[in-house]
């Protein structure tokens, strides 16, 4: 009995001598932060990149736990979680955490994050409201632009028009005075 004992002993520390070993990378990819408005649906993803035999995959929403899986996935390198909400509400805002937990071969844990800003319909509409005025104050400065180009532009048009007409004026009274005077004499 002791026998065995002393070599059950020494098996499970030849078996975490090999867990300390790193299995290479461990990526864990996950939805960027996203505003929507209440009552549409919003799916934020979790990816995995890696090697393992089980992995288990926590979903927190602040510092609460609101799903939890384990999944074998011995032959993949890479998997993806997705938490879908439909019909969203502004109680559904916050910073939603996805931490993965390599459990074989070698523990190891990695986590993202996703942050989710539900706006309801008035904070929606008065937003587009400040939009709106953002962009009638971005066209009027356009406009002042064109007019603060154009006016002065028109202005030199006219100038040099007006200029090249007298200048032809005096040349047609220089031709109209040099005629008289070959006229009388």
């Amino acid at each position: 009995m002791k026998l065995l004992l002393s070599s059950l002993l020494l098996a499970s520390l030849c078996a975490l001598s090999s867990w300390s070993v790193s299995s290479g990378s461990f990526d864990v990819t996950q939805s960027h932060d996203v505003s929507v408005m209440e009552g549409d649906t919003v799916d934020i993803s979790c990816c995995w990149m890696g090697t393992a035999e089980k992995i288990r995959v926590i979903w927190l929403k602040n510092p609460t736990e609101i799903k939890n899986e384990t999944k074998s996935v011995k032959n993949e390198t890479s998997i993806c979680w997705n938490l879908t909400f439909s019909n969203i509400r502004p109680e559904d805002s916050g910073t939603y955490i996805c931490k993965v937990t390599v459990e074989i071969p070698v523990y190891k844990s990695s986590n993202g994050s996703t942050v989710i800003t539900v706006m309801t319909r008035e904070e929606m509409k008065d937003k587009t409201e400040e939009g709106n005025y953002v962009h009638a104050g971005k066209t009027l400065l356009l406009v002042i632009a064109a007019v603060a180009t154009v006016v002065p532009l028109l202005l030199i048009t006219v100038c040099c028009y007006y200029i090249l007409r007298r200048k032809q004026g005096m040349k047609k009274a220089v031709v109209v005075s040099t005629q008289r005077s070959l006229c009388n004499g």
